[in-house]
């Protein structure tokens, strides 16, 4: 939006320095001209714990892949950013409320597209499936659909999109009731360590953070099945 409003401002500009170009009266030539003064290009970026792209470090900064990218990005434009921390279900409600102006490792899909502008794809994303180790030879051959099916319960995090068969799975009435919500990310991964659930879902770089952070790497494995790409 920012843009656009540049951009009509720029047109209003055009138009009064061409209407100056007609015959004038005295008093009108020599009337003081207003300057328009752009204002500065401010944007408020929400962002939560979702490291290795987006996280605080031990002094208090806002780093991260993903965040190092749209640094250079507001340098280039002539933006400043102020960051805001939350989890992202609310941000997703702020976006469409306008109280922020931008997120970070946004996947398009046709809930968000009526209220979103996205940009062209900055890298690739996946997102796999976790269980504990002690289950791994249990569970490693059987894809989401026939867990959930037995009665396997998954740790999810409220907001994010795993794929449309996922999303589906998620509302789906003999389902819906197998997915356990968290409202950021490392609760999902202590219910799988605690035996809450059976299955957890997340991209693996960030699971690879997470795991050895908490040190949880011996406890945690990969299922070789994944849910989104």
């Amino acid at each position: 939006m920012g843009i656009t409003s540049k951009s009509l401002g720029l047109v209003a500009v055009l138009c009064a320095a061409a209407c100056h170009q007609q015959p004038q009266s005295v008093a009108t030539a020599t009337a003081p001209q207003k300057t328009a003064v752009a204002e500065p290009c401010k944007l408020k970026v929400g962002w939560d714990p979702w490291e290795p792209y987006q996280y605080e470090t031990a002094d208090g900064q806002i780093a991260g892949l993903d965040v190092e990218l749209v640094r250079e990005l507001a340098d280039t434009a002539g933006c400043s950013l102020n960051f805001v921390q939350g989890n992202w279900a609310d941000h997703l409600a702020a976006i469409k409320t306008g109280d922020i102006d931008l997120l970070l490792a946004a996947t398009p899909n046709s809930q968000r597209e009526p209220f979103a502008i996205f940009s062209e794809p900055y890298r690739d994303e996946n997102m796999a499936m976790f269980v504990r180790s002690d289950k791994l030879e249990e569970l490693g051959d059987q894809s989401l659909a026939e867990l959930l099916a037995k009665g396997k319960r998954v740790a999810v995090t409220d907001g994010y999109f795993y794929g449309p068969e996922v999303a589906e799975m998620m509302i789906a009435d003999d389902t819906a009731g197998a997915f356990v919500r968290s409202r950021i990310v490392e609760a999902g991964y202590a219910r799988l360590v605690d035996g809450q659930v059976d299955v957890l879902l997340d991209d693996p770089v960030v699971a690879a953070s997470v795991l050895r952070r908490k040190g949880w790497s011996d406890a945690v494995a990969r299922h070789p099945g994944q849910v989104h790409d």
